[in-house]
C-alpha cells in the first residue's frame, strides 16, 4: 500500500514506522526528519494511484463527522469541500450529526446543506450524541436525575431515520459504482444492561448483511469504503484509551474486513487532529490477508476537518482536509488489490493463559481461505512436541473451504508434568499433500509460585467474566481491556489486585506449594455511569459475594459486600492446593453495578 502522510510537525509516533514496515509496497513521501537510510525494506508495489477530484473515469465523495450543533464550522466546512471538490458525488456523516437527538437540531444541519445545494446521495451512521436528548428534560434543561424524561429508543431513531432517509442503522449506497456501506448499533445498549454505556451491538442479522456485502464487493479487487461511527480499538488516533472500548462485536468486524487489504474503514468520534501521524493505521487480522486492512480517522466537523475521497481505475486517493486554511494535511493511497490465485491461511490459538502441569487444554486451528478458488480436500496436521499428547488424530480433515470461508478443528491435548513453554506446530496440506500454510503457537505449562507472590502476576488457568476480562491492577469497566483505572475501595487505593465484574472468576496455579490467599475485598468506589450519567436505580449500588474454591472446594465465603463499605479482609486456607479459584458471586442476581476489586490479592508460598 502505498502511502503518503504531510504531518503539520515533524514529530514521529513508533506506531507509524511500523505500519509502514508491514505495509505492502508502502512508500512515505515528504515526511520531515525521515532519511532514505531509515526506510524498511519494502516488496514492490502497484501503481499507486494519483487521483485528483474531477479526473476523468474517477469518482469523488466527502466524508464529514462529529458536527455535534456547530452549525458554523458545518458552514464553513461545507463551503470548503465544493470549493476542493465541486464535482462530489456523495456525501458521509460517520455520526454525532446533532448534539442530543431533536429533531430540531437535524433540521438545522439540512438547513445548511440545503443552502449549499448539497443534495447528491447521502449516508449517515448513528453515533452517539444521537441519543443524547434523554438526559434533558427539554433543550436548554439538563436533567440527568430523572433520565429518559420520557425518550425512548424508538423516538431517538425514528428522528434519526427521518433525517437520514432510511429505515435501518446500517445500509449501502452506490454511487457511480462505488459501495458505500455503513453499519451502526441496532440496540440503545444503556436500555439493555445498566453497566454498558454508547456500546456498540451489532445483532446477526446486520452481521450477516455485513459480511455478504464485505464479500460481494471484495470480488473485483477495487477500494471499497465501511463507515462507523465509533473506532476499533488500537487502530487511529486516540482509539487506544477510552474511545477504542466500545464496539461488543469488534472481533467480528476485524474478521470481515481482514480479509480484504482494498477496504477502508472510516471512524470517527474521538475529534483528534488527523494533521497527524497515526491518522490511518493498517489493521491486520490473524489468519487474514498480510497486508491487513485501512482505518482512518475522520476527524471532526467542530474541529473545521474532515475527508475527501476520489477513487478510480488505479485505487484510492484519502485525503484528510482542514477547512480553516483550505489545506490537505494528510494523505493515504490505496491501491487495488490483486486479484491472483487465492491463498490459505491457518491460525491456531488456545483460550487460556497457561495450562497446570498434567492438565488438559483446548487448541484450536482455524484455515481460512482469502481470495479466488477454494481449498479441496484439505487437511490439518498437529506437530505436538515430546510429552504432549492427544487422544484424537493429530491428521484431520477440513474438507473442502470456500473462498471466504473459515473452518475451525479443535484438539484436546494433554499437558506433561513438567513446567516450560511449549510451541504447536500446525500444517494445512492440500488434496495432493501439500503443504499450502502453516503456524506455531507457544503454550505454557505454568510454573508453582514461591514466596510472596501478587495474584495478578500470574497466569489465568481460566477466567470468565461479565464484561471484558478479568482486569490486572486495576478495577473493571466495560467490554475492552484496560478501560477503567486503579483499585479503589472505600476511599482507599491498592496497588495491585483483579478486578471483575460478577459473576466472574479467576483461577490461578497455586502447585501445592502455598498456604493461603489474602486479600482487600470490596466494590469499586467509581461506578461507570458513562456519558449521560444516568442515575443510579435506586438502592442498588451494587452486592457482591466473594469466594475461594482450592481445588474446587469452597475455603472462604465473605457474605454480601456492598458498594460503600469498607474492604473485607480475606484470609483462606489453601494448602497444598494445585489450583487457587478467585470467585465474585453477584448476590442479588443482577450484575448491575457489581465491581469486584481484590486489593492486594496474595499468595503466600513456600521458598
Amino acid at each position: 500500500m502505498a502511502q503518503q502522510y504531510t504531518p503539520r510537525t515533524p514529530t514521529r509516533r513508533p506506531r507509524l514506522r511500523a505500519l509502514l514496515a508491514v505495509a505492502a509496497g508502502a512508500t512515505l513521501l515528504a515526511q520531515p526528519g525521515l532519511a532514505a537510510a531509515d526506510e524498511p525494506e519494502r516488496a514492490a508495489a502497484p501503481a499507486a494511484a494519483d487521483h485528483r477530484p474531477g479526473d476523468p473515469g474517477t469518482t469523488t465523495f466527502d466524508v464529514f463527522s462529529d458536527i455535534q450543533g456547530h452549525i458554523d464550522d458545518w458552514d464553513a466546512v461545507l463551503t470548503d469541500a465544493e470549493q476542493a471538490a465541486p464535482d462530489s458525488a456523495a456525501t458521509v456523516i460517520n455520526g454525532d450529526i446533532v448534539d442530543r437527538g431533536y429533531a430540531e437540531e437535524y433540521a438545522e444541519v439540512r438547513d445548511v446543506m440545503d443552502a449549499h445545494e448539497r443534495d447528491q446521495p447521502l449516508l449517515t451512521s448513528f453515533g452517539n450524541h444521537e441519543a443524547y436528548a434523554p438526559a434533558w428534560c427539554d433543550q436548554q434543561t439538563l436533567c440527568q436525575p430523572s433520565w429518559p424524561n420520557g425518550f425512548t429508543p424508538e423516538d431517538l431513531y425514528g428522528t434519526y431515520f427521518d433525517f437520514a432517509g432510511t429505515d435501518k442503522v446500517y445500509g449501502e449506497r452506490v454511487v457511480n459504482g462505488v459501495p458505500l456501506i455503513g453499519i451502526g448499533p441496532d440496540k440503545l445498549m444503556w436500555w439493555e444492561d445498566a453497566n454498558l454505556d454508547d456500546h456498540v451491538h451489532i445483532g446477526e442479522e446486520q452481521l450477516e448483511w455485513f459480511r455478504d456485502r464485505v464479500e460481494t464487493r471484495g470480488r473485483s479487487g477495487e477500494p471499497f469504503f465501511v463507515f462507523t461511527h465509533y473506532p476499533l480499538s488500537n487502530t487511529v488516533t486516540q482509539s487506544d484509551g477510552d474511545a477504542g472500548r466500545y464496539h461488543l462485536m469488534e472481533e467480528q468486524i476485524r474478521e470481515i474486513l481482514g480479509d480484504y487489504p482494498q477496504a477502508v474503514l472510516f471512524t470517527s468520534h474521538t475529534h483528534a487532529d488527523i494533521g497527524q501521524d497515526w491518522w490511518a493505521e493498517r489493521v491486520h487480522v490473524p489468519g487474514g490477508h498480510p497486508d491487513g486492512f485501512t482505518a482512518v480517522d475522520t476527524g471532526a466537523v467542530l474541529n473545521r476537518q474532515y475527508i475527501q475521497v476520489t477513487t478510480g481505475p488505479q485505487g484510492a486517493v484519502v485525503r484528510a482536509r482542514d477547512a480553516q486554511n483550505g489545506t490537505v494535511i494528510n494523505e493515504l493511497t490505496v491501491p487495488k488489490a490483486e486479484q491472483g490465485a487465492g491463498r490459505t491461511t491457518v491460525t491456531l490459538d488456545t483460550p487460556t493463559e497457561a495450562v497446570a502441569p498434567g492438565r488438559q487444554v483446548d487448541v484450536t486451528a482455524t484455515v481460512a481461505r482469502l481470495g479466488n478458488g477454494a481449498l479441496g480436500g484439505g487437511t490439518v496436521d498437529l506437530d505436538l512436541p515430546d510429552g504432549w499428547a492427544t487422544d484424537a488424530d493429530t491428521t484431520r480433515s477440513v474438507g473442502r473451504v470456500k473462498s471466504g470461508e473459515r473452518k475451525r478443528l479443535t484438539w484436546t491435548l494433554q499437558a506433561p508434568e513438567t513446567s516450560g513453554t511449549a510451541r504447536i506446530d500446525v500444517a494445512t496440506r492440500d488434496r495432493a499433500g501439500r503443504q499450502v500454510a502453516g503456524t506455531s503457537l507457544d503454550v505454557a505449562v505454568a510454573e508453582a509460585p514461591s514466596g510472596k507472590t501478587r495474584v495478578s502476576a500470574l497466569p489465568f488457568l481460566a477466567e470468565n467474566n461479565t464484561h471484558g476480562p478479568v482486569e490486572r491492577d486495576r478495577t473493571n469497566g466495560g467490554p475492552a481491556p484496560a478501560d477503567r483505572g486503579a483499585i479503589t475501595i472505600d476511599g482507599e487505593t491498592y496497588e495491585h489486585g483483579l478486578g471483575m465484574l460478577a459473576p466472574a472468576s479467576a483461577t490461578v496455579y497455586a502447585g501445592g506449594r502455598c498456604s493461603r490467599l489474602t486479600a482487600e475485598a470490596g466494590l469499586d468506589d467509581n461506578i461507570p455511569q458513562g456519558s449521560q450519567r444516568r442515575p443510579l436505580p435506586g438502592d442498588d449500588v451494587g452486592d457482591v459475594e466473594f469466594v475461594v474454591e482450592a481445588d474446587g472446594e469452597e475455603v472462604y465465603r465473605s457474605g454480601v459486600v456492598r458498594q460503600g463499605e469498607a474492604a473485607v479482609t480475606v484470609d483462606a486456607a489453601i494448602d497444598g492446593a494445585d489450583t487457587v479459584r478467585l470467585i465474585a458471586e453477584d448476590a442479588d442476581g443482577s450484575s448491575s453495578w457489581d465491581y469486584a476489586d481484590w486489593g492486594e490479592a496474595t499468595l503466600t508460598c513456600a521458598g
